[in-house]
């Protein structure tokens, strides 16, 4: 059943990295079948991969654990459920299927879902830290991103994905947190993928993606191999809407919110920035070494709720794409 896929596409990357903005772009090109969403139903059915049957502790899947059985059902599964962007089924097409796949749980995945199928693409997504961060704690604190409601932790529930070493948080600060699920995966990502060919994967900065979608999914859809039609590149031409898991409206500067708390936290993220930006080379832009203001770890926290500021009409839109507001996200606003 594998050999009905040819180079399957996955996007791997910490959660809260804008990766559901990136897939539902890229699932609107011509030729690239997906679930239309994540895939976390998919594996976990499965006793041996679920971290709540015993088998694993963790979402992390490694080489070891794919079997005949798996080998051939996942792809069977993906292929009775997967749709091109018109939303049709792939009955009766003939030719390979080019897969899209999207979950921050994959990143966790890649020796597995390199055994599974040993000529897919990888695309490493990766957002400024601070805005990352300050998303990862907002969707906590949101309760509508739980994953394990039978993982308790003193914040409720455990929400997000679960790396290796996930018991020792349980009751850690929500900074804590969330900087152990991004830097854990970060972690994971560089190692995985630097044991593959490097034609094998891609970078790209999420600021890439909100500047300049056109250049960036342009990029993106050469190194897959896939044709930028016309009407996909009609779409991209304006500012892309907001995904759909979007918890509040975008805004550059939302993650001085939690200032002191990413401040207390930064002095272990601060080295994966470098790391980072080394691993990437030039493949894509790099991220600002700059932190929060070491001083606000002892400062009283900012209010958690408070809306974001609008900015007028003809400043500066928040996103950083350069252009004025009214012609950027003001529009979709």
């Amino acid at each position: 059943m594998r050999e009905a896929f040819d180079r399957p596409v996955f996007i791997v990357a910490p959660p809260r990295s804008c990766s559901t903005l990136l897939f539902q772009t890229l699932a609107q090109a011509r030729g690239l079948w997906s679930l239309g969403d994540e895939s976390h139903r998919l594996f976990e059915s499965y006793p041996k991969l679920s971290p709540l049957r015993g088998v694993v502790d963790s979402n992390r899947l490694t080489a070891d654990l794919l079997d005949e059985k798996l080998a051939q059902s996942i792809p069977a599964s993906f292929l009775a459920q997967i749709r091109d962007r018109a939303g049709n089924a792939p009955e009766g097409r003939t030719g390979q299927i080019r897969l899209l796949e999207k979950t921050p749980k994959n990143a966790l995945r890649i020796p597995f879902l390199d055994a599974l199928f040993p000529d897919a693409l990888f695309i490493y997504l990766y957002r400024d830290p601070l805005q990352n961060l300050a998303s990862i704690i907002e969707a906590w604190r949101a309760g509508a991103f739980v994953t394990y409601r039978r993982f308790a932790t003193t914040h409720g529930p455990w929400s997000l994905l679960l790396p290796p070493g996930w018991q020792g948080y349980t009751a850690r600060p929500l900074e804590e947190i969330a900087a152990f699920q991004w830097a854990s995966t970060q972690r994971l990502i560089m190692q995985d993928l630097g044991a593959l060919a490097d034609a094998r994967w891609t970078a790209i900065n999420a600021a890439e993606l909100l500047d300049n979608p056109r250049a960036c999914v342009a990029r993106l859809c050469a190194f897959m191999g896939v044709a930028l039609d016309a009407e996909f590149e009609r779409d991209l031409h304006g500012p892309l809407p907001l995904s759909r898991y979007t918890v509040s409206a975008p805004d550059a500067l939302k993650w001085r919110r939690h200032e002191h708390e990413l401040a207390r936290v930064w002095p272990e993220v601060a080295p994966l920035v470098a790391q980072i930006n080394r691993f990437v080379g030039g493949r894509s832009l790099p991220l600002s070494a700059s932190g929060p203001d070491p001083g606000a770890a002892a400062s009283p926290p900012l209010p958690k709720h408070s809306p974001p500021a609008i900015p007028g009409r003809n400043q500066p839109c928040p996103c950083g794409s350069g252009r004025r507001y009214k012609a950027c996200h003001g529009q979709a606003r």
